[in-house]
């Protein structure tokens, strides 16, 4: 049910999405660190209210975890600070919920940090260099509690 509302609630985000004139979409790859290094995948929804400063959701899949799988849902305040007219340097900062499917853990709640490098190849494409920072992962069985982080490359479309 919940895995329902969210992809109707990024569907309509994505209807939306025109309506806005700061509103941005964006998926990428990377290499995730949580247990062990594993390829990993985002899928992004934002919106740039001035120059500066935006909003971002985020859903990221961490790959593996302990024989398992692991993602997190993200929400975060973005600043840009232009470096000429295609370059860009970012840092985010906000909340994150780290979950897992090993049999007795769940999810944790942390702290999302992150910053970036971006090239913007048009006014509506570009691609970014982002390091994430998820704090931690659920408790597995064992009480280990790894740390998630995320090298990503990512391309971004703004509407």
């Amino acid at each position: 049910m919940k895995k329902t509302l969210i992809a109707a609630a990024m569907s309509a985000a994505f209807v939306a999405a025109p309506a806005f004139a700061g509103t941005y979409v964006g998926a990428g790859l990377g290499s995730a660190r949580t247990d062990a290094n594993h390829t990993a995948s985002k899928v992004f929804v934002g919106y740039q209210s001035t120059e500066n400063f935006g909003v971002q959701v985020a859903y990221n899949n961490f790959g593996g975890y302990r024989g398992a799988t692991a993602t997190a849902w993200s929400a975060a305040l973005v600043g840009t600070l232009p470096l000429d007219q295609n370059w860009d340097v970012s840092a985010k900062l906000g909340a994150t919920e780290n979950r897992t499917t090993l049999p007795g853990s769940g999810r944790h709640s942390d702290i999302l940090a992150g910053v970036g490098v971006g090239y913007n190849f048009t006014k509506n494409f570009a691609l970014r260099l982002e390091y994430e920072d998820f704090g931690k992962m659920p408790t597995d069985v064992n009480g280990n509690r790894w740390k998630a982080t995320n090298w990503g490359l990512n391309a971004k479309y703004s509407f």
